[in-house]
């Protein structure tokens, strides 16, 4: 950890694990309003049982360069803190799909999905303002990439909105997470936090 040096960091413990990381591993602030859930099916789901009604005035376009400063300001917005080249260069990544949501010039909400090692697509991140537009922009993930066997999509607990989007797709549950920080808990709006960035490579 000396790499890190005074600087917080979080970590997601595994069942079983939260003590040792609490209290022999550096970790010892542990997050008590949520935690990181990973929902995983082989099986096929059907984009169909998705709403593709959106709100007036918003549109879900393919990302392009011209959107990027929107969708990092939107980002920040989300998680508190910069992180444009990740951002830019999830975007640009082989075998996988973004799209944003527009209105009146300003993003609203975004997503990504990307094919996995073993086949599966696995969405995040997908944030949104609003349930009825993240729903949307999950449709249209899932319908740009058809030819993946499975589905990864992880959350947070107390997002009872993509709860109700997994149930949809019959999404179930595989794995509940324990988040605990090194020097302070990190505030985000998981409202609108809809599905993790990574689950092992940043916060939110």
């Amino acid at each position: 950890m000396e790499h890190i040096g005074p600087r917080n960091a979080a970590i997601n413990a595994v069942p079983g694990k939260m003590e040792l990381y609490r209290d022999k591993s550096g970790f010892p602030i542990v997050e008590t309003e949520f935690m990181c859930q990973k929902n995983y099916t082989s099986e096929p789901i059907d984009p169909n049982n998705l709403s593709n009604i959106i709100p007036q005035g918003v549109t879900i376009e393919s990302v392009q360069e011209y959107h990027l400063p929107a969708l990092f300001d939107y980002d920040f917005s989300i998680v508190g803190y910069e992180r444009k080249l990740a951002l830019a260069l999830n975007c640009q990544e082989e075998n996988s799909r973004t799209f944003v949501a527009v209105k009146n010039g300003s993003c609203i909400g975004f997503g990504t999905i990307k094919r996995t090692c073993l086949g599966a697509g696995r969405v995040g991140p997908l944030y949104a303002n609003d349930p009825v537009v993240v729903e949307v922009l999950l449709k249209r993930l899932i319908m740009s990439m058809p030819l993946v066997t499975g589905f990864v999509m992880n959350t947070v607990s107390n997002n009872v909105s993509a709860k109700r989007l997994l149930k949809k797709l019959a999404g179930p549950l595989i794995e509940e997470l324990t988040r605990l920080y090194r020097r302070e808990k990190l505030s985000s709006d998981t409202k609108k936090i809809f599905a993790l960035y990574e689950v092992s490579l940043a916060p939110f």
